[in-house]
């Protein structure tokens, strides 16, 4: 699945300087506040203060602190009282009690209710900074890995990992082993079903996660600058060489060079990138210096390359080369069972999108959506649902709203001449579980319902499940 507006690579994380945490030093004290504040910012950390417990509640609301270091006596609210308030409001967020006056029950005590540290006073900068700096390297690592969650949801958090099919599940079992690797990966597909947002996924789940996520459209790139873009060019090299550029492969040092559409290279360009793949090197094209490039290489392409190989259209060295750790994805109608999921999804995120109060997807709507081919995959049925989210006024979507436009009818067809028996066989169980699944999604789950609308006894009904694979559980509303 390809959004429309595909989310923009995110930026590498190496190098970057991390945005400064934000404290709120609570102490009623205002010179020993202000020291505290001035400790802090050797740690490049940006303070707030506030006198009492009530403002540090007030200053709490308004700027969302990612640390809170409060003395324990203080008016109005003290800091034991504070740091339950606090813990009501944001658990998530430490609290780190100052304080002259501590007991060893009272230090129990304010751990047991959430505390992350206690420090006494006087505070000494020796065993005060430490402490406080590992506290801030736990809050920043925990961010880190929040901001690659968030990365990974928007790159591939959709369509390709939503369902339970058993076809899915093959592909996600293998994407932590084959992400942990450094090894090349050939990602097999058709068109919709999500190559380049598991590409995006395998690096976001791999040791080059800090690195940048580097993209080549093979299919746009004209045969003769094919050289030039991936591995770069001095100034005067040709006609439009105005300066020297980095090319695409030394863009990716140090994390992951993704060669969408792989199988439209030219024999000439195959060569050029084989050589690549052999020696890590690139030389930019007016250079005699060759440098070194250590990124990961995951292409994809939704042509059959072994067949490719076969006419003499694609080098058979490269290939291998190429699918050292190779990923077929499924396509949609092999995995039908996973549209409600799907659909379901897909309304949520697009209702809030456009702004829409479309809650829901009739039984008969989703009937309609279950019995299609999807030639797209889950680009189309995503396309499909955000069609009908826009132009419905009504809450619940309806038949009269699932638009099917686009290639291909309402089923799959061979794809390569069959004997007969084998070709009517094919059908046979293509609208089987087509039907199989529609009905299922119309009746919520419910195995009774379902066979009594198909006018089958239930033992028969279930008997066509068990021959199918298909689990009713996976239709029930609200699972």
């Amino acid at each position: 699945m390809t959004s429309p507006t595909p989310p923009a690579s995110p930026a590498p994380a190496t190098g970057d300087k991390a945005p400064s945490l934000r404290v709120l030093v609570v102490d009623d004290d205002l010179l020993a506040a202000k020291l505290t504040a001035r400790l802090l910012a050797k740690l490049g950390l940006s303070c707030n203060i506030a006198l009492d417990g009530k403002e540090a509640l007030g200053h709490f609301a308004a700027t969302m602190p990612n640390l809170v270091l409060a003395d324990l006596v203080m008016p109005n609210l003290d800091g034991a009282e504070l740091l339950k308030e606090i813990r009501q409001r944001n658990p998530a967020i430490p609290v780190v009690i100052i304080t002259a006056h501590a007991t060893v029950a009272a230090a129990v005590d304010l751990l047991r209710h959430g505390a992350s540290d206690l420090i006494e006073k006087p505070i000494v900068e020796e065993t005060f900074l430490p402490r406080i700096a590992q506290l801030v390297e736990t809050l920043r690592l925990r961010e880190e890995v929040s901001l690659l969650k968030a990365q990974l949801r928007a790159a591939a958090g959709c369509g390709p990992f939503i369902g339970e099919s058993r076809a899915l599940a093959q592909v996600l079992a293998r994407l932590p082993a084959i992400a942990r690797s450094d090894a090349a990966v050939l990602i097999g597909g058709e068109s919709g079903t999500g190559k380049d947002l598991v590409a995006r996924a395998t690096h976001y789940m791999s040791p080059r996660a800090h690195g940048p996520f580097i993209t080549l459209n093979c299919g746009a790139i004209p045969d003769e600058l094919f050289e030039s873009e991936l591995f770069g060019s001095m100034r005067g090299a040709f006609t439009d060489a105005k300066a020297n550029r980095r090319g695409l492969a030394l863009e990716a040092e140090g994390g992951t060079l993704f060669l969408d559409e792989i199988g439209e290279i030219s024999l000439r360009s195959q060569v050029k990138l084989l050589r690549f793949l052999q020696e890590k090197e690139v030389r930019p094209v007016g250079s005699n210096r060759t440098l070194r490039v250590d990124a990961r290489i995951i292409a994809a392409t939704n042509r059959e390359l072994t067949a490719e190989v076969k006419a003499g259209r694609f080098r058979e060295d490269l290939y291998y080369r190429l699918s050292i750790l190779p990923l077929h994805l499924p396509p949609l109608r092999e995995r039908p069972e996973d549209i409600p999921a799907l659909c379901e999804h897909f309304l949520r995120h697009l209702a809030e999108e456009h702004a829409k109060g479309v809650t829901a997807i009739a039984p008969t709507a989703m009937q309609k959506l279950c019995s299609h081919s999807w030639p797209g995959n889950v680009r189309e049925l995503e396309n499909v649902i955000r069609r009908a989210v826009i132009l419905t006024e009504r809450s619940v979507l309806l038949p009269e709203d699932i638009v099917l436009t686009g290639l291909g009818g309402e089923q799959g067809s061979i794809e390569s001449p069959l004997p007969f028996q084998e070709a009517k066989k094919k059908v046979i169980d293509d609208f089987e579980r087509a039907y199989l699944i529609a009905t299922l999604a119309a009746n919520g789950g419910n195995i009774s319902r379902a066979a009594r609308a198909a006018g089958k006894d239930r033992k028969s009904f279930w008997e066509l499940l068990c021959k199918h694979g298909i689990e009713a559980s996976r239709f029930r509303h609200g699972e």
